[in-house]
C-alpha cells in the first residue's frame, strides 16, 4: 500500500480528469452504465484536487472510492425503469400490437368478417369483433391483434 500511495505522491488534476476520460471512453463502448459512475467520480476528485492542492493521496483514493461506489448503487436503486434494460417494452416484438388504437382504412370489402386494413402505410389482414363486413374505404379502429392478424371495429365518427 505504501508503494502505491509514494507512485500517487505527485498527481496533479489532469491525472484524474484523464482517468475519468479513459472510463468514460470504456462506458461509450459498453452499455453497462458501470464505468460512467467511477469516470463522473474521477472527474469529481479532479476538481477537489485542483480546489484543495494539498490533499494527500489516501484522502483522494478515499474520495474516488467513496463516490464511484455511492454513485453507481445509487444509480442501479433510483434509475428509471425506462432505462432498465431487463424490462423491455410491452410491445417490443410485437409489431401488430402496436397498433392498438390506431385508425386504419378497409382496403377491400371484409367477407366473413375477414379482409385487409391499411394502417399508415402497410397493409394489414384484419378481422372485425363482432363479425360484421365493413366495405373497402370504411374507418375502423384496431383493437387488438392476434399474430399478424389485426382487431378491428367499425370507427366511431
Amino acid at each position: 500500500m505504501d508503494d502505491l500511495l509514494y507512485l500517487l505522491g505527485d498527481v496533479r488534476p489532469w491525472h484524474w480528469w484523464a482517468l475519468a476520460a479513459i472510463l468514460i471512453a470504456v462506458e461509450i463502448m459498453s452499455p453497462a452504465f458501470y464505468f460512467l459512475w467511477p469516470g463522473i467520480a474521477a472527474a469529481l476528485v479532479g476538481v477537489l484536487l485542483l480546489i484543495f492542492p494539498g490533499m494527500s493521496p489516501s484522502a483522494q483514493i478515499l474520495v474516488f472510492s467513496v463516490c464511484a461506489v455511492a454513485a453507481t448503487v445509487a444509480w442501479k436503486r433510483l434509475a428509471p425503469k425506462a432505462w432498465s434494460p431487463t424490462e423491455p417494452h410491452p410491445t417490443l416484438n410485437r409489431r401488430a400490437a402496436q397498433y392498438e388504437g390506431h385508425k386504419a382504412r378497409a382496403a377491400v370489402d371484409f367477407s366473413g368478417g375477414e379482409g385487409a386494413v391499411i394502417v399508415g402505410d402497410t397493409r394489414w389482414s384484419a378481422a372485425t369483433e363482432d363479425g360484421s363486413n365493413p366495405v373497402a374505404g370504411e374507418m375502423l379502429v384496431v383493437t387488438g391483434a392476434e399474430g399478424i392478424v389485426l382487431k378491428v371495429r367499425k370507427a366511431e365518427i
